[in-house]
């Protein structure tokens, strides 16, 4: 793999206390809005592009709202032919491995893996992922999507940082030190 120094593949998601990312009908209405911290502006200026499941990628879509990630290039994980490119996302199929080369060799920037699940854990098997940055939310599901699917593995992390914020958010930084 042709990576650059520095640049790296950086998980970025909220999660529900019980580790769901949503219900079981894929409904996020219990995160919260907005819990008072300037994290995400931070952490979007060091983006190059942004790795997505079909399905999170229609979740954003279905929220009425103009794209919120602006002019970063976009990756579509998907099996389906049904899309079409647009001049910010782009759909694939490629292996996870083969994807994050192609978009290292055209950025200097990190790569944000957004989710879904599936998407976490096929890049946490091929020991794709540098960083997990988690919010946790002050809800317990009992049921829903899980984060971390079963057959990850076990991955080693070093905690960089823990946050609190407004409305009981908690945000956990770590560094990957063994994908394996």
């Amino acid at each position: 793999m042709s990576e650059k120094a520095g640049l790296k593949k950086i998980l970025y998601i909220a999660m529900s206390l019980d580790g769901y990312i949503a219900t079981r009908s894929g409904d996020i209405d219990w995160l919260v809005e907005d819990p008072g911290y300037d994290f995400y502006e931070r952490f979007i200026e060091n983006i190059g592009s942004i790795i997505m499941g079909r399905k999170t990628y229609e979740k954003i879509l279905s929220f009425d709202i103009d794209w919120p990630y602006g002019s970063i290039p976009c990756f579509v994980l998907t099996s389906s032919d049904e899309f079409n490119d647009t001049d910010i996302v782009s759909f694939t199929n490629s292996p996870v491995d083969e994807l994050v080369d192609e978009i290292s060799s055209r950025t200097e920037k990190d790569i944000w893996i957004l989710g879904g699940g599936v998407v976490v854990s096929e890049f946490l098997t091929s020991g794709l992922i540098d960083e997990i940055i988690i919010g946790i939310m002050p809800v317990l599901l009992g049921d829903g999507i899980p984060l971390f699917q079963e057959g990850s593995g076990e991955t080693k992390l070093e905690l960089l940082d823990i946050s609190s914020y407004l409305k009981g958010m908690v945000q956990v930084h770590y560094r990957v030190v063994d994908g394996s």
